[in-house]
């Protein structure tokens, strides 16, 4: 049996879902060779393919059989929290959902820890589902991410919160990962950043999901 994180992820699912382009979109919106600090929990998927780019990557997860997963970044056991790096890095990385989540507190924890490792002149880089994803989310067909079979269900939305579940086959084996994500405006986006000492900058080219931000000076 796959060993399953405390937030309910698959580690086994991890293992061998590839990443779909994001490392290559994060590397051509940042500068040749700068440091990252990888705040995706999703095993090496996103980290190592970094590195791999020319890029020093430190990926960040409270769970170790996650970090384990990653083979060529350096790797801190933490929950966001309670992170606390003597280093501020170039480019503070989020991929996934993180900012959609249902927990206000999932996500001060998180722009928080992305303002207080972020370096001045830096930026965070953060994937965001907009409004508009929430509309179209229970029109979402099955699909392929690599050699995965995939499928997003929508179990229920009001309005704010969307409960759903994806399900990820490979060769005879099947996971299930479930999700409640959020519907984030932009003046709720641009107020949650603004509570964390951060500012949107701009949304990053050839992708309208994924934006910057930067430090309010103190």
């Amino acid at each position: 049996m796959s060993t399953i994180t405390t937030d309910g992820r698959p580690v086994d699912l991890y293992a061998v879902l590839p990443h779909s382009g994001e490392p290559a979109f994060v590397h051509a919106n940042i500068e040749p060779g700068a440091a990252i600090l990888d705040l995706s929990r999703a095993g090496g998927r996103i980290a190592d393919v970094l590195v791999a780019l020319g890029h020093p990557v430190t990926a960040v997860d409270d769970s170790a059989a996650m970090l384990a997963l990653v083979h060529d970044a350096a790797t801190v056991e933490s929950g966001l929290a309670t992170l606390q790096l003597d280093e501020r890095f170039p480019v503070v990385l989020v991929v996934g959902t993180q900012i959609n989540a249902a927990d206000t507190a999932v996500r001060t924890a998180l722009l928080d820890a992305c303002r207080r490792h972020v370096a001045p002149d830096g930026q965070v880089i953060m994937q965001w589902l907009p409004p508009s994803w929430f509309d179209r989310a229970a029109s979402f067909t099955g699909g392929r991410i690599g050699p995965l079979e995939s499928d997003f269900d929508v179990e229920s939305f009001d309005g704010t919160l969307l409960r759903g579940h994806s399900t990820y086959r490979l060769d005879g084996a099947q996971w299930e990962l479930r999700s409640t994500v959020r519907r984030l405006g932009r003046a709720d986006l641009h107020a949650a950043l603004a509570a964390a000492g951060l500012r949107f900058a701009r949304h990053l080219r050839g992708g309208r999901q994924f934006f910057s931000a930067v430090a309010v000076p103190e």
